[in-house]
């Protein structure tokens, strides 16, 4: 079972975004010393959902900050990016790091973000699996060509040098690629004809379908003449953990504990206001009933990792029975003191990690 720290910038008006940004550092230092597998870092701009613009600066730090721990992205929303620069940085930071990089990528929904950046929301499906096509090509070819709906590199612009792209990654042929997917079959088939590992986040996880997913990803995989076998999928959990459940229940319910849901009801969808939907979104059209859903489910593997050491370790259990053997989230909520957000961290790392550890942890300092 492996185990990672999920952070995206959620800044709660208690904190500054310095604070924020140090916070992330501080975990991500603990959580290598306590033996988890990676952390994860998502890419959000212009409001309090997410404030890492950059996550591969972000990672770069950390890596230098820190020793085994991973580097993820989830995700870098690759419309929004050049894909030459986006191989460029990924393989910066996985040759900084001595090879610690996952690369998760995403298309994007927020409309908010496209408009403001000036991508046409309407093309991020194509460009998003254009951009995968070349930031792979980028890594394993050392002279590029291509040729595509949004970029041409044809090898006749008159340079003397070949279209090189530098560094290569540490990691070879290349860094494990994630897609980020719900329960959409479209996207699940296009990562397995790649040969890329998927990422699922909270709405898989709310409506329970997570462990159907994985095996949907692992027949997909089979079919187009991959092999799944001792691939970990990682899946979004919330998590907090405080000595008793009684404890737990009441730090939680010292805040908001649907704070960014509402945020998201604002700016968390790619319709327009006018009600038009971009191809590929389609099944955006029931996602404000799946976010709903999260404070109703309570069935088994769709429960919050919320509770004492022991109650946690039960329902992770559960979760790996279900076929789960990732997991990665947040430590807290938004609105918590950063002193209860560490224990929580600690506590886990201390109690919980261990029980399904192949080997001692190293003990935080």
């Amino acid at each position: 079972m492996k185990f990672g720290i999920f952070d995206f910038g959620l800044w709660h008006e208690s904190q500054t975004s310095q604070e924020i940004y140090k916070a992330v550092v501080d975990h991500a230092q603990l959580a290598d010393a306590l033996g988890f597998e990676a952390i994860w870092l998502g890419e959000h701009h212009f409001s309090r959902h997410g404030i890492y613009g950059n996550v591969l600066t972000l990672g770069s730090f950390i890596a230098a900050r820190t020793d085994r721990l991973r580097i993820g992205t989830a995700v870098i929303v690759l419309p929004l990016h050049h894909p030459l620069r986006v191989a460029e940085e990924v393989a910066t930071v996985d040759v900084l790091s001595g090879g610690r990089v996952d690369l998760g990528v995403g298309a994007g929904y927020q409309r908010m973000e496209f408009e403001r950046l000036g991508v046409d929301i309407d093309e991020s499906r194509a460009r998003f699996a254009e951009s995968l096509d070349i930031i792979l090509a980028a890594w394993t070819q050392d002279n590029l060509r291509y040729e595509g709906e949004f970029y041409n590199w044809s090898g006749d612009d008159g340079y003397e040098l070949a279209m090189d792209v530098q560094p290569k990654p540490f990691q070879q042929p290349h860094p494990n690629i994630y897609i980020a997917v719900s329960t959409s079959p479209e996207t699940i088939e296009m990562a397995a004809r790649r040969n890329a590992r998927i990422l699922l986040g909270g709405p898989t996880d709310v409506m329970g379908l997570a462990p159907q997913v994985i095996e949907r990803w692992q027949d997909a995989m089979r079919a187009a003449g991959n092999d799944p076998s001792g691939i970990d999928i990682p899946v979004a959990k919330g998590i907090y953990v405080a000595e008793t459940d009684e404890k737990a229940e009441a730090d939680i319910a010292a805040v908001d504990r649907f704070w960014d849901l509402k945020l998201l009801t604002h700016i968390g969808s790619p319709i327009s206001p006018a009600g038009k939907i971009p191809p590929g979104y389609q099944h955006w059209e029931n996602r404000a009933a799946d976010r709903n859903a999260t404070q109703q489910r309570n069935t088994a593997g769709t429960e919050a990792l919320i509770g004492s050491p022991e109650t946690v370790a039960s329902r992770i259990q559960t979760l790996q029975e279900m076929g789960v053997n990732y997991i990665f989230g947040g430590f807290g909520l938004p609105g918590m003191p950063e002193a209860d957000k560490r224990r929580s961290l600690e506590l886990f790392g201390r109690e919980v990690l261990p029980r399904f550890a192949a080997s001692p942890t190293v003990a935080a300092g």
